[in-house]
């Protein structure tokens, strides 16, 4: 009987539940209260910071280490060369990622790399060696060995080593700064690399003696281009060996 009564009604009423649900709907879309709002913004951070953290291990998945606190001092510091931030590149899982902002600690022997997340938030990272086993800062190129033998067969120390010329054989310079009395000294060796041998070498007379083979050839070609080898410049070896190995 009720049924009855309002089944004439049934229509309007739809239409006027439909329309008070819009108005509702819209009403709370355009004004959101303060709860609404916290969440909302909330879930909006919580989604950048997923973003950022995914879009870095994209593009920085080298970035494994532990926190560093650089020194500012540019005239007593550990660093390669300079106490500078400069550009370079490195190897990750044989891949290679051009960077900036690095520096080389030859104190504790670790690249250090100042990065920036996207909210300027400035983190510096000395990387874990064991990830980074080469990288070029300016124009130098670092590699890491370990168990490299020297011609007693003494184990040298493992870490990062300039490579100076990388052919068949290579010239490897070890670089090193050493803290005595709040001042760094720099301490270098150089070896060349042959059959899986470490030789020091320190001059230009014990590195063609290790070539013997081309003993007159060299002889020559270092008069003739007046070359040597000292702490400062090691590209004369890289030029004999170049040559050498040309022959």
């Amino acid at each position: 009987m009720i049924y009855k009564k309002i089944r004439p009604l049934l229509p309007f009423l739809l239409i006027s539940f439909l329309f008070l649900t819009i108005f509702r709907l819209n009403s709370y879309s355009q004004n959101p209260s303060l709860i609404v709002k916290d969440q909302l913004l909330n879930a909006q951070k919580q989604s950048l910071k997923d973003s950022i953290r995914s879009r870095t291990g994209l593009d920085y998945p080298f970035i494994i280490g532990y926190n560093y606190i650089p020194l500012t001092n540019n005239s007593n510091h550990p660093y390669f060369i300079e106490n500078k931030w400069l550009n370079g590149s490195l190897v990750y899982k044989g891949l290679i990622y051009p960077v900036d902002r690095i520096k080389y600690d030859t104190e504790i022997d670790k690249l250090i790399y100042l990065m920036y997340d996207k909210n300027n938030t400035i983190n510096c990272i000395a990387l874990d060696e064991n990830f980074i086993l080469e990288f070029k800062i300016s124009n130098y190129t670092f590699r890491y060995y370990k168990d490299l033998k020297n011609e007693s067969g003494k184990i040298l120390k493992a870490g990062y080593y300039q490579v100076v010329y990388d052919g068949k054989m290579k010239f490897l310079v070890r670089n090193e700064k050493l803290k005595s009395l709040n001042e760094y000294r720099t301490s270098t060796d150089s070896y060349l690399l042959k059959n899986g041998i470490a030789i020091t070498v320190r001059n230009v007379g014990k590195l063609i003696s290790e070539l013997k083979d081309k003993e007159s050839e060299l002889k020559k070609y270092v008069w003739d281009n007046s070359l040597k080898i000292n702490e400062s410049d090691y590209t004369s070896a890289s030029k004999i060996l170049k040559f050498y190995e040309s022959l």
